[in-house]
């Protein structure tokens, strides 16, 4: 269960670090999120809402004048179907045209329509019959009248549908002398079908039916019986007709208050809106800083993800196979300073202190031979071997070694201003014709300020660097080296560009490999490494140079930070 949280723990710290490194591109991205949305609200032009409140009630479908849409099996159905009707195409047509909207820029044609319903917004009010109907437009004058003329609109044609809906049954009833369809038309209608009285006459009229059926089989249409009948059958008919009369009266005295209202009605007229309802500034920033900074975050782990450098000893480990020797952190000096004195100014023990472990870690790696002659070389120029060279070189002579340090960059020499020394002595005057200058003791320069440090500058630059190196001569001085010093490490020119170290590898098959933290690419440094493999030079370790803490990178190094203990003996 601990692995399980510590590994949770890595993972977290792992991403806090990838957003502390690219830290200020994130700001970037929040930065341009905000820009954006000032940008929005400066120039999107302002928009008026303006809303009418209205009240639909369901009608009841018992009535003569129930809806003209038909029934509905629930209420929502209902109000749905209304909702729907307030964006009807035969609505909003009516509203365009009477208002001649195409006038206005906002809803010209083509497709000014579709504009107009863009701009229009039915929301209903939840657990109520009551339903906002709004209209957005450019001018908040327009929008009050488009909001209150389109409300208006579907009052006047909801009434227009109720009546029309009972004009058949209307002219019936005003009607007295009705025909035979007419008279069914009333005589069908649900007040006088669901009437008990008249069921009840109807029923008894059936019975009398049935029964003068019986009698005029049996009788002449004299015979008093059959009369007697038939007069009871005229009179329970005339009862029908009388109740009908009266049931239709009555629905026309209810039709007559019905059709002067509406389910429908305007509860709160629109009115002229004070503020805009767009651009919503406070919104558009929120959103500019969001978008901004999801972006940036995208941005950074898209980045990580392709990042193919170097930058902790995991990627040592996984990219390139390689031992971690440790790291060499990045040092910035206002003074153009020697590098080695960055190492050797009082106060300085953030180098000192990783110099040094490169330093033990190299002698384990050397546990076969700790005096044995090393190369130090890197893919490209610039990732910092010199740097670390020259650095390590005092670490050793600090500890009692006599080291040589020789220059064996013949194109690109730097270690002769790294300690300020003369270039007339050299390795390049070993191949000379004189043998004085030929000389190999007369070439090694001593360093003032570093007991037991000696160093070999590049000397003059020569035409043919690689043809000079492939001569036995090297091979004699290497010999002369190892005899007469502790440690000789040569600083190598960078394997990329030319096959200079490869020569060197020929008379010294030990060397440590120099990463730039964060810039060296795993791909190139893994073709750099395949070369010196080949060429039979076996790779003691990886040291990775010029880093630089980031995020909450110190905390698994944390010794890099500070050394208070050190402070404390000082004084």
């Amino acid at each position: 269960m601990d692995n399980i949280n510590n590994n949770e723990e890595l993972d977290f710290s792992y991403y806090i670090n990838v957003i502390f490194k690219r830290f200020w591109l994130i700001v970037a991205f929040v930065a341009l999120g905000l820009v954006g949305a000032i940008l929005v609200n400066v120039f999107m032009r302002p928009a008026y809402k303006a809303t009418v409140l209205m009240m639909i009630n369901q009608e009841d479908a018992g009535k003569i004048d129930a809806s003209p849409y038909g029934s509905f099996t629930s209420e929502e159905d209902y109000y749905r179907t209304q909702y729907q009707l307030l964006e009807s195409r035969s609505l909003l047509e009516k509203v365009y045209r009477n208002m001649d909207l195409g006038q206005y820029e906002q809803f010209a044609n083509p497709d000014g329509l579709n504009k107009f319903k863009r701009a229009l917004d039915i929301a209903p009010i939840t657990r109520s019959r009551l339903v906002n109907v709004s209209v957005t437009t450019y001018d908040p004058k327009l929008s009050v009248e488009i909001a209150n003329t389109l409300t208006k609109t579907f009052v006047a044609d909801n009434i227009s549908n109720r009546i029309f809906m009972g004009q058949d049954v209307i002219a019936a009833l005003e009607n007295t002398e009705r025909s035979p369809e007419e008279q069914e038309l009333l005589n069908s209608m649900p007040q006088v079908v669901n009437s008990d009285f008249i069921k009840s006459l109807k029923q008894q009229a059936a019975q009398l039916s049935a029964e003068r059926a019986k009698l005029a089989a049996k009788y002449t249409e004299q015979h008093p019986d059959l009369q007697s009948v038939q007069n009871q059958l005229n009179a329970i008919n005339r009862q029908i007709n009388t109740e009908t009369r009266r049931l239709v009266q009555s629905i026309k005295i209810e039709l007559s208050g019905q059709f002067s209202g509406n389910n429908i009605r305007i509860i709160d007229p629109a009115v002229t809106p004070e503020k805009p309802v767009r651009p919503r500034k406070m919104l558009n920033l929120a959103i500019g800083l969001l978008v901004g900074g999801a972006l940036g975050l995208l941005v950074v782990f898209v980045l990580e993800f392709l990042d193919q450098s170097v930058k902790s000893s995991e990627d040592l480990e996984e990219k390139l196979k390689l031992p971690f020797l440790g790291f060499v952190p990045y040092e910035k000096s206002k003074k153009k300073e020697s590098e080695y004195a960055t190492m050797l100014k009082e106060g300085n023990f953030l180098l000192a202190e990783n110099v040094r472990n490169v330093r033990t870690m190299l002698d384990f790696a050397l546990a076969d031979d700790h005096n044995a002659p090393i190369l130090i070389s890197s893919s490209l120029q610039g990732e910092g071997k010199s740097h670390l060279s020259s650095n390590l070189l005092v670490a050793m002579a600090q500890a009692g070694k006599k080291v040589l340090l020789v220059d064996g960059d013949l194109r690109r020499s730097r270690v002769h201003r790294v300690f300020k020394l003369s270039t007339e002595k050299g390795l390049s005057n070993i191949w000379d014709a004189d043998p004085k200058k030929a000389d190999y003791a007369y070439n090694v320069q001593a360093v003032k300020d570093v007991p037991n440090l000696y160093v070999m500058t590049s000397g003059q630059r020569p035409p043919n660097p690689a043809e000079l190196l492939n001569t036995p001569k090297l091979a004699d001085f290497i010999e002369w080296a190892k005899k007469n010093y502790d440690q000789v490490v040569i600083d190598c020119p960078a394997i990329l560009p030319v096959s200079d170290t490869l020569l060197w590898g020929k008379y010294i098959p030990r060397a440590v490999f120099v990463i730039k933290y964060g810039q060296t690419n795993a791909k190139l440094a893994q073709v750099a490494l395949d070369k010196l493999q080949k060429a039979g030079i076996k790779i003691l370790g990886a040291v990775i140079g010029h880093y630089r803490p980031e995020g909450l990178s110190y905390g698994k190094y944390g010794y890099y930070k500070s050394y208070s203990y050190y402070s404390e003996d000082k004084k």
